[in-house]
């Protein structure tokens, strides 16, 4: 991955991203239907207004999407909407995706699913 693009989305990010904890799991569908195959290969990290995931597909940015976050024994999976704002294939032939929620994650939720240290 470019190392510029790196420090230039780091300057614009508002909020910290934390790195999951063990045992998250994410589903990435194209669209706000919920429907379509699930896209997500794995999380990178979690912010309270978006995320950062790898993709079995490219998707275009601008496009919307359906992210449901999960943890084991947490119960129903967090849905959210989010638009997608870059897309860019990495080393092994996957995509890695950032978005952006159109509602923030609220704290308490995001503290259930992340590494807060």
């Amino acid at each position: 991955m470019n190392t510029e693009l790196l420090v230039a989305r780091a300057d614009r990010r508002m909020t910290r991203r934390y790195l999951p904890r063990p045992g998250v799991t994410i589903n990435f569908r194209a669209g706000t239907l919920g429907l379509g195959p699930d896209l997500a290969v794995s999380v990178i990290d979690l912010s309270e207004d978006g995320l950062c995931l790898r993709s079995k597909a490219a998707v275009s940015p601008g496009a919307e999407a359906e992210v449901s976050v999960a943890r084991a024994g947490w119960g129903r999976p967090l849905k959210l909407l989010c638009e997608v704002r870059w897309c860019e294939e990495d080393e092994q032939g996957k995509f890695l995706v950032g978005v952006r929620y159109r509602k923030r994650m609220l704290h308490r939720d995001l503290s259930e699913l992340v590494r807060m240290s």
